[in-house]
């Protein structure tokens, strides 16, 4: 209670109302009323309910019906005394005891500060609102930052953990991979240890297994060694009873030969020759039928059919495909004299026949009555002496003469036409008997020469061949043979002058460039071009073949003399490959003369058998088969045409058809065992 307030004496009966049991007081209108603790004058609510207020001032309950300017003690009546002594402020003062002023809360003296002071209240008010804001934000973030703080506390935290492990996995790691390494280097010392041990024992069994393969190499020499000796022995007992026992020097030649080619060597010309020579002495393959001397031999070019002509008229047609060629043949009858010249056409389809009547006969291969009616082409009144067929088979150029008709002319056909004798043309201008004709292999000139010591060229793609002609002089015997290089740029000639003329087909005039090949000491009566343009040969009267280098870089001074011989050599022909020369000679043989060795010349393969002069020879296209004839050895007294196997397959087999019917399996058995015991 504020002290500064006068204490007011107030009648207790006025104070105290009406007793219980009286009666109420009369109902006024609300009217002020006065605190008699402090004083202050206020209006109680309105309500009938409740017969006391509230003092706002000291929160004194104060009778609602005292009247201001009544005594404040006797209006001021509280309920609720203590039994002991009043409590309540207003009771103790009417007890007349003393008062204690009531203390104020906080609350209520904020209350009353804030009432008295509003702006100042409202200042603090809202400044303590911002401090209350303000520690709210700070609060806030010092929760926030804590918050943070904790984060990057457990952050750094789980790094330092992190690292931790991640150290420890890195240790662990670094730990196993310098086991590993460890290990790792162990296996490689292991490994290269392994490595050593096992190149050791390789290089050991390396070592071991060329000792042995050394061994088994000395041991194939040795028994190949053994089987060549053996060879050897066989083949010079041949030779030995070569003479004695032909049948035994064959069986045993075969053996030798067919050892050494199974070895793998090349075999030796003497063991070959002994074959061939005992081939000879039982007969070889000769291919009987001709009555009288064979005088011409050809060979067609697919290689199936040989053709002979003979004195008795006839030619003969044998067929190599068969399994034996002798075993049969075609007769070509007609003609009224001997059969002189024969070629084939290169289109396989005729063989053309040229006789001493004077009449050319045309057979036709693919007749099923060959031999009954070949074409006849007539004209000529003098042996034919010569024959030449163009290579595309259209040209026939045919020729002779005798002394009786000196001025026989040659004559040119076409073979296309439907009658040739009908559209044969005369090729004048010799006047003495022609004794060769030849067609260039680009078909373009067609060659005639003879005893005037002439050669005529005709330019067969002329429109008129016969007024187109070229005359070659330079010879100074009669001219016997003519042959033109494969690229038909050079034309060989051989003469009884003892040369023979190499003529420069490209050069503008042939006759002023030409080329004399000297040497031969006799007539030469042969000439041939190899099917490679590298060598010409020549067949001379002095026994000797000779050859002349057609390459330029290579033409020797001197050519490569072929000696051998024991009489005239009469004819010769390459094989077509080249390899090959075969010549025949009055000495009764033939020889090959291997032109891939280094010197052609040392020892040839001599042929033996014919009993007469050899004076023709043909290789069929594939180079398996030589055909050689001669005048003499007809009928009964010798095969005047001979078969040679060029191959040394074929050989064998030939030999061996041949040794059959004179030694049987036992005698060959003997044999055998006799030469391996010597």
């Amino acid at each position: 209670m504020d002290s500064s307030i006068p204490r007011k004496t107030r009648d207790p009966t006025v104070a105290m109302g009406p007793k219980a049991g009286g009666p109420s007081p009369p109902t006024t209108p609300v009217a002020p009323v006065e605190c008699p603790l402090c004083g202050v004058s206020f209006v109680p609510d309105d309500n009938g309910d409740n017969d006391r207020a509230a003092c706002p001032g000291c929160n004194l309950q104060v009778l609602r019906w005292a009247r201001l300017g009544e005594s404040s003690a006797a209006s001021a009546l509280v309920a609720g005394s203590d039994p002991q002594g009043p409590s309540d402020p207003l009771d103790r003062w009417l007890a007349g005891k003393p008062i204690a002023p009531r203390n104020p809360t906080n609350a209520e003296r904020f209350w009353r500060w804030c009432r008295r002071r509003p702006v100042l209240a409202g200042l603090t008010m809202a400044i303590a609102l911002l401090a209350i804001a303000t520690g709210v934000v700070g609060v806030a973030q010092s929760c926030y930052l804590f918050g943070q703080l904790r984060d990057a506390r457990q952050a750094c935290e789980e790094a330092n953990r992190s690292r931790i492990q991640a150290e420890s996995a890195a240790a662990e790691h670094a730990r196993v991979a310098a086991t590993q390494q460890a290990l790792a280097q162990r296996e490689t010392l292991a490994r290269k240890e392994a490595e050593r041990r096992a190149q050791e024992a390789d290089a050991q069994r390396q070592e071991t297994e060329r000792r042995m393969a050394e061994a088994q190499r000395e041991r194939l020499a040795a028994a190949r060694e053994a089987r060549l000796a053996l060879a050897r022995q066989l083949a010079d007992e041949s030779r030995q009873v070569l003479l004695t026992h032909p049948p035994r020097s064959l069986f045993l030649a075969e053996q030798s030969l067919r050892a050494i080619l199974r070895e793998h060597e090349t075999p030796d010309r003497a063991v070959e020759q002994t074959v061939r020579d005992a081939l000879a002495m039982l007969g070889g393959l000769g291919l009987r039928g001709h009555g009288q001397p064979v005088l011409a031999v050809a060979i067609s070019a697919d290689g199936r059919w040989l053709a002979t002509g003979s004195a008795d008229k006839t030619a003969r047609l044998w067929d190599l495909a068969a399994e034996n060629p002798a075993a049969s043949a075609a007769i070509l009858s007609g003609h009224q004299g001997s059969v002189g010249v024969l070629a084939f056409t290169p289109d396989r389809r005729r063989l053309i026949t040229g006789a001493q009547d004077g009449t050319v006969f045309l057979w036709d291969l693919s007749s099923r009555t060959l031999g009954q009616s070949p074409l006849v082409l007539r004209g000529h009144k003098t042996p034919i002496r010569a024959l030449a067929v163009s290579p595309d088979s259209r040209w026939l150029i045919t020729a002779g003469g005798d002394a009786i008709h000196p001025d026989e002319s040659a004559r040119l056909w076409d073979l296309r036409a439907q009658d040739p004798s009908a559209t044969a043309v005369e090729l004048r201008g010799h006047q003495q008997p022609i004794w060769a004709a030849a067609v260039s292999p680009d078909g373009r000139w067609g060659a005639i020469a003879g005893e005037d010591k002439t050669i005529r060229l005709f330019d067969l793609q002329a429109r008129f061949p016969a007024a187109d002609q070229t005359v070659l002089r330079g010879h100074e015997g009669c001219i016997a043979a003519l042959a033109f290089s494969p690229d038909s740029l050079w034309l060989a000639s051989a003469s009884y002058d003892k040369t023979a003329r190499l003529w420069d087909l490209k050069a503008k005039d042939p006759a002023a460039s030409v080329r004399v090949l000297r040497g031969h000491e006799g007539w030469i009566g042969a000439v041939a071009v190899s099917p490679d343009g590298r060598w010409v040969a020549t067949a001379g009267y002095d026994k000797t073949a000779r050859l002349w280098s057609l390459v330029p870089s290579q033409r020797p001074t001197a050519p490569i003399a072929l000696v051998g011989h024991e009489g005239p050599v009469r004819t010769l022909a390459f094989s077509p490959n080249g390899d090959w020369l075969v010549t025949g000679s009055e000495d009764k043989t033939a020889r090959l003369w291997d032109l891939t060795a280094p010197d052609p010349s040392v020892q040839p393969l001599v042929l033996r058998g014919h009993v007469g002069v050899v004076h023709a020879a043909a290789i069929s296209p594939d180079g398996c088969w030589l055909a050689t004839v001669c005048g003499e050895g007809t009928g009964s007294q010798g095969d005047a045409v001979r078969l040679w196997n060029l191959h040394l397959d074929g050989l064998l087999h030939t030999a061996s058809l041949a040794g059959e019917g004179r030694l049987n399996p036992e005698q060959r058995q003997a044999i055998l065992i006799e030469a391996v015991a010597r």
